[in-house]
């Protein structure tokens, strides 16, 4: 039982982080409005990016992202 757990569990993990492995601290990606940011994180399962400000009230920010919307919003550069 012990080794089914752990086995739902790997899958499981693999099914959340997604293809994480493929983009690194520092890397520039494209935001869906064109605009480019850096990945400045990462967890087992999230990326956390640094977006510079939209607008000129707007502030630069950092935000975690879990892989399904990171993968939706972002694009390699």
């Amino acid at each position: 039982m012990k080794m089914e757990q752990n086995e739902y569990i790997q899958e499981k993990m693999i099914e959340f982080a997604m293809n994480i492995n493929d983009f690194f601290i520092g890397q520039e990606i494209i935001d869906s409005d064109k605009s480019i940011c850096k990945i400045t994180n990462k967890s087992i399962n999230s990326i956390e990016v640094f977006m510079y400000k939209k607008t000129k009230e707007g502030i630069n920010c950092k935000q975690y992202f879990d892989m399904k919307s990171f993968n939706k919003r972002f694009k390699i550069k």
